[in-house]
């Protein structure tokens, strides 16, 4: 049987100690170049570039300390850097890290603007929101005292500890990791010490190269319930990517379906079931905070699913990655969806967020050259 060390060398990475024995001088925190910035001095001034091309040199730029032990990520945050943020993120940068965690700076930036950027980057993808200062002071208790309270909601909706009674929607992840696609008790393979680098490259590729997954897939089965840092399984990136075929060959091989995963699928009887045995799944987010409600949109248009979550009462006008289910609707072209989403009570012109942009289903409808969408979301009102 081959050794873990030849799978991962088979499937193009380098394992971390052969590496350190390549290049030690690249896992030397604090040490700049031969020239230009250090990792440091590249986070703290958003400096995209030059962090890719360290990266380059050394994977695991990303868990690096400065000499008074901060990550790469802290001094992004400092710096009020999103781009950055979700640079390290990918890099498999502890999203809590000591000495205290980047969301207490990130909720305490002067700038709103950037602090709601920094915030929900961060939490989206799992940070804790009961991170707590030295002082012991906590992320919800800064979020309140800069009156953010946009933020504030966002640290309680993520499960921020708080003696406030609140109408915010909690996440809720009981069932995420419960089932099969057949509804049988899911039970994880051995990792077998393979490696978290290794894990993050993996489900990465999940959102984009379906024909790769399924090779590594092949060296290592383990990989089937393995998490990124961020929070996420590869058959729950191919889900929010609308990659069908590829989220079916994870439920072909056993792989965990969370209530989203089943409403991409299709799997009607399997989202019943989940939601029926308990309703707080209706409340489940995906990876990156995605809304329940989306995965009926992400592939093929699940109208039935939609009715039945809507009439069991989703929520119709939650958001995920800056949008709302209806502006992923209308990306898509899915008239059908749209149709009963505005009857449930969705904005048409709800304003949704993308690329820096604010962006309504109509304008989401014009950018994708959907002319149908188009012309059914003018017809009930909608503004570009």
């Amino acid at each position: 049987m081959p050794t873990r060390r030849k799978l991962l060398i088979t499937a193009g990475f380098t394992p971390l100690a052969s590496f350190c024995q390549q290049a030690p001088c690249a896992l030397t925190p604090g040490t700049p170049a031969a020239s230009g910035q250090d990792i440091f001095e590249a986070a703290a001034s958003g400096n995209v570039k030059r962090a890719t091309e360290l990266a380059n040199e050394n994977p695991w730029i990303a868990k690096l300390r400065s000499s008074d032990g901060r990550t790469p990520l802290h001094y992004a945050v400092a710096g009020g850097q999103t781009e950055i943020i979700f640079f390290v993120t990918m890099k498999g940068a502890d999203l809590s890290a000591g000495p205290e965690s980047p969301l207490l700076a990130a909720v305490d930036f002067p700038d709103h603007v950037k602090a709601v950027e920094m915030s929900r980057t961060l939490l989206m993808n799992a940070s804790d929101p009961n991170a707590r200062r030295k002082d012991g002071k906590s992320a919800l208790d800064l979020a309140i005292a800069r009156g953010y309270n946009d933020i504030a909601d966002l640290l309680i909706h993520r499960g921020a500890e708080s003696n406030v009674q609140s109408k915010v929607e909690r996440v809720y992840f009981g069932k995420r990791y419960s089932y099969d696609a057949e509804g049988r008790p899911f039970e994880p393979a051995d990792l077998d010490g393979l490696p978290q680098d290794f894990i993050n490259q993996f489900v990465t590729l999940a959102h984009f190269d379906a024909a790769r997954v399924k090779r590594l897939f092949q060296l290592a089965p383990g990989l089937l319930a393995a998490r990124a840092t961020w929070d996420e399984l590869a058959i729950e990136a191919a889900a929010h990517m609308g990659l069908t075929d590829l989220a079916q060959f994870f439920a072909g091989h056993g792989a965990p379906i969370s209530t989203c995963t089943a409403a991409l699928l299709g799997l009607r009887e399997r989202v019943e079931a989940l939601v029926q045995s308990d309703s707080n799944c209706l409340r489940e987010r995906g990876a990156h905070d995605i809304p329940l409600l989306a995965y009926t949109a992400y592939g093929e248009q699940r109208v039935e699913i939609a009715e039945f979550l809507l009439k069991s009462g989703a929520n119709v006008h939650a958001t995920g990655l800056g949008l709302t289910t209806l502006h992923v609707a209308a990306a898509k072209g899915h008239i059908e969806l749209a149709e009963l989403l505005l009857a449930h009570g969705a904005d048409v012109n709800s304003p949704g967020a993308q690329g820096g942009r604010m962006l309504t289903p109509l304008a989401m409808a014009a950018r994708s050259k959907q002319s149908k969408m188009e012309n059914f979301l003018k017809s009930r009102g909608g503004r570009v």
